[in-house]
């Protein structure tokens, strides 16, 4: 694979990122502890089969990983190699949305939250700040991570809760039978010429954000966004529930707009479907993703998410993320696949202009934006 080194140094890097921050607050870190390349290099008691770990018979642990595309690709590839080194550990595989699968969690843990859906997993920025506020995770320790200090602050946490592997981001996706010219604007979601003809994944708190400001709001004041959706819900044909889903309607032309991950879409198109992803003048939204370790566990299930969830962060695997999800890696020894360099998702420019988020207003607000959104927009599609 022809890769192209990106820059190690954390000043260079960051520039490579321009204004990526994803929070003001909770999402800036603080600085790993100076003890952590000494308690690195101390010998796991889950390294090469040691039985003080999982007593009799493996170690057996579910991670959670995306739905569709080749976002499954990478953990299946980490998962083979690590189990070599690691006969004690079994790794098995829950495939879904973040939407459905995290519900799904929350059902579980409400009949047994001592056996949790699943142990550790990929979660998006969204799904990882609900979980805090649903104490959904178990805190990380950096200071014995190894990889940990090599991850950009703005993909760490001051509470440790879940690191940072990579960041994809939300544009405008059309169909190129349709959209023969590709919009510029987050304004096309809404324009009349275009009703009936949108379609979103589940709850799209993004479309109200840029509706919001559009009209002179904010993420503070999401009402302008609200009030223009209300008035506007028949642009929006349909709302999906899965990818598979998702890029049937987009590639058949049923519903051919949409604002989604430029990630996701690019691994659509690169399978052949008549998609472009493009970003919008007034900015593209950064999406983390981040690994996350189920609380509830026992110890040594914990202690093997730890050490599975460091493993995954180094270069070799931070980099494979970012190729097969298409996404900015977190590790700054981390190498950017050639083929990405010239994508639009990558440019100096989109990076620059990436619009700042505060994640937790998002997270603090999601389950209700999300009623709102079912009963005063869905209802009247």
């Amino acid at each position: 694979m022809n890769t192209t080194e990106l820059t190690v140094a954390q000043t260079q890097h960051s520039s490579y990122l321009g204004g990526m921050n994803f929070t003001r607050r909770s999402f800036l870190a603080g600085g790993v502890a100076a003890a952590a390349a000494t308690l690195a290099a101390c010998a796991s008691p889950l390294r090469s089969g040691s039985k003080s770990t999982t007593g009799s018979g493996k170690l057996t642990l579910t991670m959670f990983c995306f739905l569709g595309g080749d976002l499954a690709k990478m953990p299946k590839e980490f998962a083979q190699d690590y189990q070599q080194s690691h006969p004690n550990i079994e790794i098995k595989f829950y495939e879904e949305s973040n939407t459905v699968g995290y519900g799904k969690m929350l059902a579980q843990r409400k009949v047994d939250p001592s056996k949790p859906l699943v142990n550790l997993g990929f979660f998006n920025t969204n799904t990882s700040i609900q979980g805090i506020g649903d104490k959904m995770w178990q805190k990380l320790d950096y200071s014995s991570m190894k990889n940990a200090a090599d991850i950009l602050p703005n993909f760490q946490r001051k509470d440790q809760i879940g690191i940072g592997i990579g960041s994809d981001q939300y544009g405008l996706i059309t169909n190129t039978n349709n959209f023969h010219t590709a919009p510029d604007s987050w304004a096309v979601l809404w324009d009349p010429k275009f009703a009936g003809q949108v379609s979103f994944f589940g709850f799209p708190w993004y479309a109200v954000l840029v509706a919001a400001q559009a009209s002179g709001g904010s993420l503070q004041n999401m009402e302008p966004g609200w009030k223009l959706w209300t008035e506007n819900a028949k642009q929006i044909k349909l709302i999906v529930e899965s990818n598979p889903q998702y890029l049937n309607v987009l590639s058949s032309g049923t519903a051919p707009l949409t604002s989604y991950f430029a990630g996701t879409g690019q691994q659509w198109i690169n399978g052949g479907a008549p998609l472009q992803y493009t970003v919008p003048k007034e900015g593209a939204i950064p999406l983390p993703v981040y690994l996350q370790s189920v609380a509830g566990q026992s110890q040594n299930q914990l202690e093997a998410c730890q050490e599975i969830i460091d493993a995954m962060l180094a270069p070799k695997w931070a980099s494979r993320w970012a190729e097969t999800s298409i996404e900015i890696p977190a590790n700054v020894k981390a190498t950017l696949p050639h083929n990405l360099a010239s994508l639009p998702a990558f440019q100096k420019s989109t990076l620059d202009g990436l619009m700042d988020i505060d994640f937790d207003t998002v997270g603090k607000n999601t389950a209700a934006w999300s009623e709102r959104w079912k009963s005063e927009i869905v209802s009247k599609i």
